[in-house]
């Protein structure tokens, strides 16, 4: 039997619903497949873990058609391949993602690895604020309607996978060209917006969710209330899950009707499930 791990990245959801799905998939057509969000592992785990698997797959979010700085460190601490293995790169984005996951499986593929396949999947939006205005996050069946439509491309994902089949996306000019124009910006639109994270104190409870959730340790708490530091890395996990919404980014952010928060893949997601030991 084929033994299969997926590492994922999520910071509200969507790629952690995408790796289930695809955990689901594969179990279906008899692979031994298990799922980790790479919060949850140390670099010990990780090696003991890789050593006698087939196939491993890694999952994130697209920002700015690359990876989570989270995502893109444990990759460069991955170990080499050892005895063909092989890999998979799947990502999740809002709207146009070029080369994402091609250009974030040639780092596997410099490790050793034989990259088989490549895959972005559309999800629910969580980045809607003042100076980026895509479309609303949605919190309805509009979400579960997006997740329908991933279902056969998860399917698809697990059969190529099942069958040794190589499916790569992203691998032409146009896709290089979006993808390289994106990444070019990247680092400067997440720090020009990280600077703009600041705490609502008038709805603020002091309940500490936001302190134990972020994914980089990046927000401490001082006295009465919350300061972030220099470590962000804009996945939105605090901003979204904050149970009074008292996070802002930009006073815009306080009209929740024009800029919603989005609160999850299902109507009883648990953030929890991301993170070591539901810290």
């Amino acid at each position: 039997m084929k033994k299969t791990i997926i590492y994922y990245f999520s910071g509200t959801g969507n790629t952690w619903w995408i790796a289930n799905a695809l955990q689901q998939q594969l179990a279906a057509q008899n692979h031994q497949a298990q799922s980790y969000s790479i919060e949850t592992l140390t670099p010990e785990n990780v090696l003991e873990q890789v050593k006698d698997v087939n196939h491993i797959i890694f999952g994130f979010p697209v920002y700015g058609s690359t990876a989570p700085k989270f995502m893109i460190n444990f990759i460069n601490q991955f170990p080499n391949a050892t005895n063909d293995q092989s890999a998979s790169i799947f990502a999740t984005q809002a709207l146009a993602s070029g080369d994402t996951a091609y250009h974030i499986g040639k780092m596997l593929i410099q490790k050793g690895y034989s990259l088989k396949q490549t895959m972005h999947f559309r999800m629910m939006n969580n980045f809607h604020i003042p100076k980026f205005r895509f479309y609303r996050p949605k919190n309805d069946y509009r979400v579960d309607k997006l997740h329908q439509k991933s279902l056969p491309k998860v399917k698809k994902l697990a059969l190529a996978i099942t069958n040794n089949q190589e499916h790569i996306i992203g691998k032409n000019i146009i896709d290089y060209l979006l993808g390289n124009f994106q990444r070019s910006h990247i680092d400067k639109v997440i720090d020009m917006i990280s600077k703009e994270f600041k705490i609502d104190s008038t709805h603020c409870v002091n309940c500490g969710k936001c302190e134990r959730i972020c994914p980089t340790q990046n927000i401490k708490k001082c006295g009465d209330t919350y300061k972030f530091g220099d470590n962000c890395m804009l996945c939105l996990r605090c901003y979204c899950q904050c149970p009074k919404s008292a996070i802002l980014i930009g006073e815009g952010t306080k009209n929740e009707i024009k800029y919603p928060r989005y609160k999850g893949p299902e109507k009883y997601f648990d953030i929890n499930v991301l993170m070591k030991n539901n810290r």
